[in-house]
């Protein structure tokens, strides 16, 4: 199986014409691309489809959304929900060369609660790690449309359901950006964005421009946990996915959760977890859980 961003760039439409069921929700278009021409624009009020739920997730390059009066650009590991139709539009901005990107656009009451649910929580634009479960399976109904693996209406909308789970799943673990104070907002959206490089209290409450004791006094104060804490909890659970996930070595998952030595990673996964690292993937079926969440 190819890896999962050597994928080949189509849009794949999913129609059915054989419906004796309601389902809550379908596939509509699915699809992954790769663009840098400066045309690229689509407004939501002039579109043709209606009432259709987009999730489009940056791989590489930078795009842009405009959406309730305010642009946001989109990096790599940033994803934009919108509803069509509604007053946003999206693009190519002139100082990006390219975007590259993966989405999903579905139908159905089931895709209107969660991104009503998701956008009034959280807003339009949302940070997801790559390695995220929610990203895997938008990736895994790709490669089953592109291979033709999709069977019928119904397991298309299985696989829809799914991917909505996982939705609610990813963003029911944290607290909404209303609920915590702005300096934290910042602070967590720093550290999921870069657990993977070595951060430190100073530096992260150098960012959010606070002194360090007062700091680590607020975010404990919010999130139950001290900011190192919190780091390793982030690092950690995507440790876990991609011991689950994925044949990486326990020394490469080590690095790419931030840990430049191995054996320090094995300590603190096996303090927290329970076990190693290695016991972990070794009996990673017969584990009572899925997802490490640590409070």
């Amino acid at each position: 199986m190819l890896n999962k961003l050597q994928l080949p760039n189509e849009t794949i439409a999913i129609r059915t014409q054989d419906k004796v069921m309601e389902t809550l929700v379908d596939i509509y278009v699915v699809g992954k691309q790769k663009v840098d021409f400066q045309d690229y624009y689509w407004n939501g009020l002039k579109r043709q489809e209606r009432d259709v739920f987009i999730f489009q997730y940056t791989l590489s390059g930078e795009g842009a959304i405009h959406v309730h009066g305010k642009t946001y650009k989109l990096q790599k590991g940033q994803a934009f929900m919108v509803e069509v139709p509604s007053d946003h539009y999206y693009y190519i901005p002139e100082e990006s060369e390219e975007w590259e990107f993966i989405f999903l656009t579905l139908k159905g009451q089931a895709a209107a609660s969660c991104w009503n649910y998701i956008m009034e929580q959280f807003g339009n634009v949302v940070t997801i790690p790559m390695e995220s479960q929610l990203i895997n399976q938008v990736f895994n109904i790709y490669q089953q449309a592109y291979d033709r693996d999709l069977l019928d209406n119904y397991y298309a909308s299985s696989q829809a359901y799914g991917f909505i789970m996982d939705c609610y799943r990813y963003f029911k673990q944290f607290k909404t950006d209303s609920d915590l104070p702005e300096k934290i907002v910042l602070a967590t959206n720093m550290i999921k964005k870069r657990y993977k490089e070595p951060l430190s209290v100073e530096e992260i409450a150098d960012a959010v421009q606070l002194s360090k004791y007062y700091f680590i006094k607020l975010f404990r104060e919010n999130m139950n946990m001290t900011p190192m804490q919190y780091v390793t909890k982030i690092r950690l659970e995507q440790a876990l996915h991609l011991l689950r996930y994925t044949d990486s070595t326990v020394k490469e998952i080590a690095k790419l959760v931030g840990y430049s030595d191995d054996n320090y990673f094995n300590k603190v996964f096996r303090k927290v977890v329970g076990i190693s690292p290695g016991e972990f993937r070794k009996n990673k079926h017969s584990l009572p859980f899925d997802r490490l969440v640590i409070q």
